[in-house]
């Protein structure tokens, strides 16, 4: 496939599973710290929230001292989130556990722009089908968490996973290091950092209505991530322990759709696939909240989980094909910060109308977020003819 190898994907997968497994945890976790904790739903959504505004802050610094030092900041990533996976068992009170989830949102932030950018220079005849297989390991790491929660729920507790995890995340930091030092020496960008000046090099009109596309997409995304599984508490009667598992089995699909997404974007255009993509998740928002059946409920649950994974490397290849190549973890970066403050509102502010209206209005509000997605789309793929 490419002078890199397996080794070099693996790494990108596993890496990725690991940082992913924290991802559906608290959606999961929601309603059982609403009960333990005595505190509204609008307060629990500052868990998601607040981090994200966070590490707004640092996806720029991030972007621009990773392009230097790759294998620093990827380690550093490991080290940041094993911190955050032993501080939330720990905790007590809602000042810690905000603590220990903003400290996995800055090792999230920390891995991904320099991960992403050895997806992207894998193979550039195969972008999107490199990115497809780097998300084969957040589908893992999506479901791999809530599975293993669902587990320990209702016997050890669910702080007990989060030790699982910390471990597991430790010993992938010290692999990391001795991976990355090695196959990443040579690779750093050798230009003087400038802030203003990188990041006018990647401002097209182009890369501009990629980061609306996405920040939209994410937004949608990260809505509905976070959401559904309190929908399934909440409005369709299913147990904590059913809920986490469902939620973990889901993602599963992701498996196929990363794998779909990669491929049908080197065979058929990025653009045209992720158009036929988003209005297939659309039609699946619109059934649904008409769902009761059990099975029914969890068939749709696992296709709408599939088109979302198929979604990612589409969107990653396009924001890797409209940046430069010596500043994509800039681009990347600059990409995070749009969807890490659009998504800190969205989350918070339908958390109010959640408890105004219901949990089902967050399929309304994703029907009409994927209409002007689609468009920008659409006109990326006129520039590019």
């Amino acid at each position: 496939m490419s002078n890199k190898g397996y080794t070099y994907l693996g790494y990108l997968t596993s890496t990725h599973f690991i940082i992913h497994v924290y991802t559906m945890l608290l959606p999961v976790l929601l309603i059982p710290l609403q009960e333990e904790l005595g505190i509204s739903l609008v307060q629990l959504s500052l868990l998601a929230s607040i981090p994200r505004l966070v590490t707004m802050f640092i996806y720029i610094p991030t972007g621009l001292v990773s392009d230097k030092h790759p294998a620093l900041i990827l380690t550093g990533s490991f080290i940041v989130t094993t911190m955050g996976a032993v501080v939330i068992p720990l905790s007590n009170s809602f000042p810690l556990l905000l603590l220990g989830f903003t400290l996995i949102g800055i090792g999230s932030t920390l891995y991904h722009p320099p991960s992403l950018r050895m997806a992207s220079e894998f193979d550039s005849e195969r972008l999107t089908l490199a990115m497809g297989l780097h998300n084969v390991g957040s589908s893992l790491g999506f479901a791999a968490g809530p599975l293993l929660l669902g587990y320990m729920l209702e016997r050890q507790g669910w702080r007990y996973s989060f030790w699982i995890w910390a471990v597991l995340t430790a010993v992938m930091g010290v692999l990391s290091w001795n991976y990355t030092r090695k196959i990443l020496r040579g690779t750093e960008t050798a230009r003087e950092i400038s802030i203003f000046g990188n990041l006018r090099s990647i401002m097209t009109t182009e890369f501009i209505l990629v980061v609306a596309m996405s920040t939209l997409v994410e937004g949608i995304f990260n809505m509905l991530v976070t959401y559904v599984p309190a929908y399934f508490t909440t409005d369709l009667g299913m147990s904590y322990s059913l809920t986490s598992i469902i939620t973990g089995i889901g993602p599963l699909t992701g498996l196929v759709g990363s794998f779909a997404g990669g491929l049908s974007g080197d065979r058929f255009g990025k653009y045209r696939t992720s158009m036929l993509v988003l209005g297939v998740t659309g039609l699946l928002m619109i059934i649904f909240p008409s769902l009761s059946t059990l099975y029914v409920v969890v068939i749709v649950y696992g296709l709408s989980r599939m088109f979302q994974a198929s979604f990612m490397p589409l969107m990653n290849g396009m924001l890797a094909a409209n940046c430069p190549a010596e500043n994509r973890s800039l681009g990347f970066s600059f990409n995070f910060v749009m969807v890490s403050l659009f998504g800190s509102i969205s989350i918070t502010g339908t958390s109010i109308l959640i408890e105004r209206i219901g949990t089902g209005v967050i399929f309304p509000i994703s029907i009409i977020l994927t209409v002007p997605t689609i468009f920008i789309i659409y006109l990326l793929r006129n520039i590019g003819k």
